[in-house]
């Protein structure tokens, strides 16, 4: 495996770079989801699912963002980070933080946050302390952010989103 700088590296190594010291066997881990995964997979697959069209090709379509209609970007950029989500934005921050300049995030919906963009019905809301979402970046690019409300709604969690991918310049 090779880590950011194109280094071989081990598994652990590239953890460690991208997250800090940690204190598991990030490839016992691993085989362990592996392992739940396959309890879940089906034999048939994606033919298990409906395709998208006729009555139901509005599902496709963003309901919160127009669509934009435009050249495809053709560039060459250092990182691409698939998702624009609470994952995407957090190795965003930190491949910022380790001096990524040249960085492309390919997200599908019309802004960040992942689930929390998708998912605005009535009453959303955290199901965990909301500081549970607060990244903790280093000191020079930590995070300003006060929650107001222990579970925090939907609209709330989506503004954080928003705050980290725009102090990153993401």
């Amino acid at each position: 495996m090779q880590d950011l700088k194109g280094q071989d590296s081990t598994t652990e190594e590239v953890v460690v770079l991208a997250l800090g010291e940690i204190d598991f066997d990030p490839d016992a881990l691993r085989a362990k989801y592996l392992e739940e995964r396959d309890k879940r997979v089906r034999d048939d697959g994606n033919d298990q699912y409906i395709e998208a069209r006729g009555d139901f090709s509005n599902y496709v379509d963003d309901p919160y963002e127009k669509q934009l209609d435009r050249e495809p970007f053709n560039d060459t950029v250092e990182v691409v980070i698939i998702g624009g989500g609470f994952g995407g934005l957090l190795l965003g921050g930190r491949l910022r933080e380790a001096g990524f300049d040249d960085i492309r995030v390919i997200e599908k919906g019309g802004d960040f946050g992942g689930t929390w963009y998708w998912n605005r019905y009535p009453g959303a809301r955290c199901d965990v302390n909301s500081l549970e979402y607060s990244y903790q970046f280093s000191d020079d690019l930590q995070q300003e952010w006060n929650w107001s409300e222990k579970y925090s709604s939907q609209p709330e969690i989506l503004d954080y989103a928003n705050h980290v991918a725009a102090s990153f310049d993401l």
